[in-house]
């Protein structure tokens, strides 16, 4: 019996060791096979703001153990000379003859524009890998409902438009896309400041986050950008300086202590040893700060310019264990070669076509390190007085700045005026020469020939804002050419017609203002609708009545056009605008040389609708809708070059309208609101020369916009509707429909002459 109990206690004892081993083993398994990304990307910071970078007056020990600790790089470029350029490169791998932003720019919602959505970023690649991912910061790469969580980020929070990034007590930030009121700063107090917010939501988010989930963790904090207030300078209340170079100093301190609260939190938590911390600024200081403390260093220049001191930036690497401490690398890389290193080190392929080459192997000395070519930027200034070409200023809205090229070791900067892309060259030896003090360019010439011949390859001409594009336009100038413009033919250009001129947020139903909105992002006919007034003149007004569309009531036939003219539209949210209400003829001279008008009828009759068209000279740019036999009879008879948009909903209606006496070339055919559709009425259509249109205001577009389907769904609707048979796709949301189509548009020739992009 005791042999036996032995035995089995053996037994037991054996499986508990087992058990033990096995336990152990699970629990290797469930730690973290990929590493934590710590990214911090501070605003406005000089390559010489720290002290491991040279600095003597501001104090900066963290960061300078830091470095010490891991690898300190002194060739690192950052994506732009200023933030929100600058900020797209970092995310998306791509250089600013690549990126959609290519200099701080703000549209006439006066926000920054949107980064498209089909762009990837760093957090969707991580994300999909099984990241948990969060930005805390400043976002300012687009407004509200283009923000973080549409680019991969699974939490939020700060500020989403780089203009109100400025205000270090703001009234608000963003917490997941969603507006969080600050009661602390309500009525202009000072209760809150948003770095302290932002460090707290940092801690926040490490505690909260498992230890055995990975995280990537982006961090681009405002600090030390303008306005340069702190609420506490102590540290250097006894300098002879002026208050906003203390601030100034002491923003970088507070930074740097931060810093050291961000590692100590990971230590505690155990997480140090697998996190990679990358620290860097998104573009070099500003003009004051670079003269008062040597900011950017020996280096030339400063923001805004494409010399050393305005992109070259300090980038730090620290992960102990991993990265030999006490290190310093002279490889040249950029903000866009971020993106590969972090795909490389979270073990996951950077995409395809982008421009960076990952640093991997520079941090880890793990084999052979690629080398860019060249790198590229290039750089759009910003007209701020808000004058546009026309109205007051003689200056474009944006214009080419500067390029620069960097190859070898050599640096080539090319100087730009608005008629003048072509510009100078500079041409600077860094190895001699790192202030660029001397231009080389005279001495040699066949560098100069090399430097033209690159930049003739690095940059795509495709970002709609830079150069500020005033308008995309259909130029159908004549009856005739707008009767060859609307022909079938097979290779057609699939069109967008926006509805009501294309509303949206900042911009009303049928205004003008809305309309150059519209053709500044894609080119687009425009549905617009004329409305009586008392006096009998002719404006554009949706709805009968005034009350949800202007700061007036009643209906619009109560009023006289000049009672009219002292309202003021409300946008799609309600708020008022500073547009008033256009005249018909007023948007029949306007639309000359620029779009293609269709009239719809409301309360006037189709042949008032064609007289104005004929007063005002444009049937080459106007089409009139007709929803009776009757009425398109009468307008032919009327005028023979003016163009009707007919229903065509059913098979027989193109029976009806073979023998109604007015030609094909003078017909569209409008074919439905609704999905599917018989193929055969587009097949009868297109057979007699006419195109179709079909509708997305009561499918797609109404699904998109309350949010039950996503941003690539909506892109994919819009072209399936060109699939279907539809050469037209009449919209509410014009520009998503028209930027769907835009690819489509320039892969076609038989209408190109009338489109400018």
């Amino acid at each position: 019996m005791k042999i036996h109990t032995r035995f089995i206690l053996i037994i037991a004892g054996s499986l508990l060791i087992a058990a033990s081993g096995f336990r152990k083993a699970a629990a290797r398994q469930r730690l973290p096979v990929k590493p934590n990304i710590v990214l911090i990307m501070v605003d406005d910071m000089g390559y010489g703001d720290l002290g491991c970078y040279g600095q003597r007056m501001i104090q900066t020990p963290h960061i300078d153990s830091l470095a010490r600790q891991g690898m300190r790089f002194t060739r690192y470029y950052a994506g732009s000379t200023v933030c929100a350029p600058s900020r797209e490169a970092l995310l998306t791998g791509m250089h600013t003859g690549h990126t959609y932003i290519r200099g701080n720019f703000l549209t006439d919602e006066q926000e920054d524009p949107a980064m498209p959505p089909e762009k990837v970023t760093i957090a969707e690649l991580l994300k999909s890998a099984g990241y948990r991912t969060a930005l805390i910061g400043k976002w300012g790469l687009g407004g509200e409902g283009h923000g973080p969580a549409t680019q991969g980020f699974d939490y939020s929070y700060g500020y989403l438009d780089q203009i109100r990034a400025h205000n270090y007590y703001p009234p608000f930030l963003y917490e997941n896309g969603k507006k969080v009121m600050l009661e602390q700063n309500a009525g202009g107090k000072k209760g809150a400041y948003s770095h302290h917010l932002f460090v707290e939501k940092t801690l926040a988010f490490l505690d909260s986050t498992p230890k055995d989930q990975p995280f990537f963790l982006y961090l681009p904090y405002t600090i030390p950008h303008g306005k340069h207030v702190i609420p506490d300078n102590t540290a250097y209340a006894g300098m002879d300086w002026p208050e906003p170079f203390k601030n100034y100093a002491a923003m970088i301190t507070l930074l740097d202590s931060d810093i050291a609260r961000i590692i100590s939190a990971l230590r505690e938590k155990g997480l140090d040893r697998n996190t990679l911390i990358l620290f860097t600024s998104d573009n070099g200081a500003n003009p004051q700060f670079a003269r008062f403390f040597n900011s950017n260093g020996p280096l030339r220049g400063h923001k805004t310019n494409l010399y050393e001191g305005g992109i070259r930036e300090p980038f730090i690497a620290y992960w102990p264990g991993r990265i030999r401490a006490g290190q310093v690398s002279d490889h040249v890389a950029a903000g866009w070669d971020v993106m590969p290193t972090i795909c490389q080190v979270a073990g996951i392929p950077p995409p395809a076509g982008i421009d960076g080459i990952s640093f991997y192997p520079s941090l880890f000395a793990a084999g052979r390190q690629a080398r860019h070519p060249y790198l590229y930027w290039e750089y759009y200034t910003y007209n701020y007085n808000w004058n546009k070409p026309g109205r007051g200023s003689e200056q474009p809205r944006n214009w080419l700045h500067s390029r620069a090229l960097q190859f070898d070791h050599w640096k080539a900067l090319i100087k730009s005026k608005p008629a003048d892309r072509e510009g100078t060259v500079e041409l600077f030896n860094l190895a001699t020469d790192p202030a660029e003090s001397t231009n080389l360019a005279a001495a040699h010439p066949e560098l100069v020939l090399q430097v033209r011949k690159m930049l003739a390859a690095a940059s795509r001409a495709d970002a709609p804002f830079f150069p500020y594009k005033r308008l995309h336009t259909i130029h159908t100038r004549s009856a005739t050419a707008l009767k060859d413009f609307i022909r079938y033919t097979p290779d057609r250009i699939p069109l967008v017609c926006a509805h009501r001129g294309g509303a949206r947020k900042g911009f009303p139903e049928n205004c003008i203002a809305t309309f150059e909105h519209t053709l500044s992002r894609t080119p687009a006919m425009l549905e617009i609708d004329p409305r009586y007034t008392k006096d009998s003149n002719i404006v554009l007004m949706h709805d009968p009545t005034l009350d949800r569309t202007t700061n007036g009531h009643g209906k619009v036939s109560d009023h006289t056009l000049a009672e009219l003219k002292q309202l003021r539209l409300k946008d799609t949210e309600g708020n008022l605008t500073p547009y008033t209400i256009p005249t018909l003829d007023e948007a029949l001279q306007w639309a000359r040389g620029k779009t293609i008008l269709v009239i719809d009828a409301k309360d006037v009759p189709i042949e008032v609708r064609a007289r104005k068209v004929v007063e005002n000279n444009a049937t080459g740019h106007a089409i009139l809708i007709s929803y009776s036999l009757e009425d398109t009879r009468k307008c032919y008879a009327f005028n023979r070059d003016i163009i009707m948009e007919l229903m065509m909903g059913r098979e027989e209606n193109v029976a009806i309208q073979d023998s109604s006496g007015v030609p094909w070339e003078n017909v569209i055919a409008f074919v439905s609101h609704q999905q599917p559709v018989s193929k055969a009425i587009f097949d009868a259509v297109h057979q007699r020369g006419a195109m179709c249109i079909l509708g997305s205001s009561r499918n797609i577009d109404r699904q998109y916009t309350a949010g039950e389907i996503n941003a690539a769904a909506l892109k994919e609707g819009y072209l399936n509707l060109i699939r279907q048979g539809a050469d037209v796709i009449e919209a509410d949301l014009g520009i998503e429909a028209g930027v769907a189509l835009m690819p489509l548009q320039k892969a076609q020739s038989s209408k190109a002459k009338y489109v400018s992009y």
